[in-house]
């Protein structure tokens, strides 16, 4: 016999006699990958009988009943040869064991059973695996290293912490894991003990807790122990002790393996901080909460140090970040990045000196900053100071700023729901009071008019109804277009003045505009809100209704006005001139500046009332995009 490089002993004489028992076929894959080796010789016969005395190996067929073939009883057929040839090693081949009702442990367990020498299922397409087995079988392939060799293969080897102690503590061999742990060889550790490695505390607990697993023979399993490393990183491991015997079964000793489970338990946080992030933030009640629950959750996370809500503003659209009293703001350190990761809807590296950011985590080794955007709301950003992100971080960045995300959603949702059911509320107040009363006064005008058919009590239910007319129309504009807008345009601003007096058709409205630009708007909202001023400023006009109100149109720095020549409103009365159901006239609804001041909301737009250099009245728009 010779020796190979990885340890195999063959024969390098005759080939090996292999004799394959196949009575239907099932058995060539087995036969196939032997013929194409050298060093064996096979016979393929069809039943036990078959089976010549002098061969060095058999191979039996264990299959069960298909549509083409009968069941072959392999274990019947190992009996039988076992029985007719003592002493000559047999294997058994099993094909589709498992639709036999079997697992193939099972099969396993009752080939040797039944005397055989080994039981073989691999698939036929693993000749190498098939010609191995069998050549094992056989006994012409053993591996040549004792003991000894072996345990220290295993040694050098295994990739996790395995430790053999005395029975005072001593280190016997240890994994090269284990060693380098301790900036060690395998050799240089041996003899020493937790004593000339670690903390005295720690080395006497670990002493007394082996001397008590060797004491009570109970093995110590899956302990898990945190510590600090020489970097000051927080790691875990899971360590198993159990006690050591010699061949008189006397405890000699400990043998244990320790395994670092750092990345579970970080997974771990990552679990507990994203059920701590659900809970708190569910409960959160506004943006401003929604900022300092997200701080203090993030405190209490290790690899999320830094963290900062940087929130578009629901007016303006400009990103104001959440500060944090003590911490440093990421937003004025990266606002340009902010910026980007914002508009683009794409999240940000930034690189550690902050002069560029990619959207590839893998085109940047050291990244200083991620920014994660929050969809409309702003972003999400986290850093860690000094140190830089990784990859977990940034994984676990993005489940809070998911969960931040979702909270800041359901803020606005019930920020708009309040909303809504305020107007709801001035709804309903509008339609038992305001309606009710022009209603009572229809109806007790008929009533008399009824008994006395005078026009009079006729005209004054018809000035009854034309006022509910009226107020029915301005509550069907606050209730469908009053505080919405559609999708924005540029829209010059000239051509809504045009259209709007176009649709004003009282003819006391003498309309002057200056020079006017291109702003962004929804053009139809714009021409209602140029509509309500228009008719305001009639309804606040000359008393002589044959004179006509002149209204201008015009530009500001950062906005428009609308202005005329009437009465204008009181200095004190100019904050309460938007004010749902307030009017100064006998005929007015007090609705049109409400859904004036609404328009503008719902644009982003700023308007305040004050006096024109005629004296009259005078809007001023902010806030709008030229």
């Amino acid at each position: 016999m010779t020796a190979d490089s990885d340890g195999r002993t063959t024969t390098a004489t005759a080939p090996i006699g292999v004799s394959c028992v196949d009575p239907d076929g099932r058995l060539r894959p087995v036969v196939a990958a032997l013929r194409a080796v050298d060093d064996v010789a096979v016979s393929v016969v069809g039943d036990v009988a078959a089976v010549e005395g002098n061969s060095d190996c058999c191979v039996l067929l264990h299959a069960p009943e298909t549509e083409t073939h009968d069941a072959v009883d392999g274990l019947a057929q190992l009996d039988e040869f076992v029985e007719a040839h003592p002493g000559v090693p047999v294997a058994v081949y099993g094909v589709d064991i498992e639709s036999a009702m079997m697992t193939t442990r099972e099969f396993a367990r009752r080939v040797v059973d039944h005397g055989g020498d080994a039981a073989m299922t691999m698939a036929g397409e693993r000749t190498e695996l098939i010609v191995r087995r069998i050549k094992q079988v056989a006994g012409f392939e053993e591996h040549f290293q004792s003991d000894a060799a072996l345990l220290d293969s295993l040694l050098e080897s295994f990739p996790h912490q395995l430790f053999v102690k005395d029975d005072v503590g001593r280190f016997v061999d240890t994994s090269a894991v284990t060693a380098r742990e301790y900036d060690f060889d395998r050799e240089a550790l041996m003899g020493l003990t937790d004593y000339e490695l670690m903390p005295m505390s720690l080395a006497e607990d670990l002493y007394e807790e082996e001397q008590r697993i060797m004491a009570t023979e109970e093995p110590m399993l899956n302990k898990v122990e945190h510590y600090v490393d020489a970097e000051g990183h927080s790691r875990w491991v899971n360590t198993t002790k159990a006690p050591r015997y010699d061949r008189a079964g006397a405890v000699t000793g400990i043998v244990g393996g320790t395994r670092d489970i750092t990345e579970e338990k970080r997974q771990e946080h990552v679990v507990r901080a994203v059920h701590e992030a659900s809970r708190d933030l569910v409960r959160a009640g506004d943006r401003t909460e929604i900022g300092d629950v997200t701080a203090s959750i993030a405190e209490d996370i290790p690899a999320l140090p830094r963290v900062q809500l940087v929130l578009a503003d629901r007016t303006t659209g400009e990103l104001q970040p959440v500060e944090s009293d003590g911490e440093p703001s990421i937003y004025a350190r990266y606002a340009e990045w902010c910026e980007r990761a914002h508009e683009r809807a794409e999240a940000l590296f930034v690189l550690e000196d902050g002069s560029d950011a990619v959207t590839d985590w893998d085109a940047i080794e050291r990244p200083a900053a991620a920014l994660v955007p929050l969809g409309s709301h702003g972003v999400f950003g986290v850093t860690t100071g000094e140190r830089t992100i990784d990859e977990f971080t940034y994984e676990l960045a993005n489940i809070f700023a998911a969960n931040v995300e979702a909270a800041l959603d359901r803020a606005e949702r019930e920020r708009e729901l309040e909303h809504q059911n305020e107007r709801l509320e001035e709804f309903t107040s509008i339609v038992s009071h305001d309606l009710r009363n022009p209603l009572s006064v229809a109806s007790s005008s008929i009533e008399l008019a009824k008994d006395d058919p005078k026009p009079a009590h006729l005209e004054r239910a018809d000035r009854a109804l034309d006022r509910m007319e009226q107020l029915t129309e301005e509550l069907l504009t606050l209730a469908k277009k009053g505080q919405t807008v559609g999708e924005t345009d540029r829209v010059q601003l000239r051509e809504a003045v045009l259209d709007t007096r176009e649709s004003v058709s009282d003819q006391r409205a003498n309309i002057v505009t200056e020079e006017l630009a291109t702003i962004e708007a929804d053009r139809s909202r714009l021409v209602e809100l140029l509509e309500n001023l228009f008719r305001n400023a009639v309804e606040h006009g000359p008393a002589d209704e044959t004179d006509a109100v002149t209204v201008t149109v015009g530009m500001l720095a950062d906005g428009f006005y609308v202005e005329d020549d009437g009465v204008g409103v009181p200095e004190s009365e100019r904050e309460a001139v938007f004010e749902m159901g307030y009017t100064g006239s006998d005929g007015g609804t007090g609705y049109g500046l409400y859904i004036v001041e609404t328009i503008a909301d719902a644009h982003g737009w700023s308007v305040r009332a004050t006096e024109s250099e005629s004296g009259g009245a005078r809007f001023e728009f902010t806030g709008v995009i030229r």
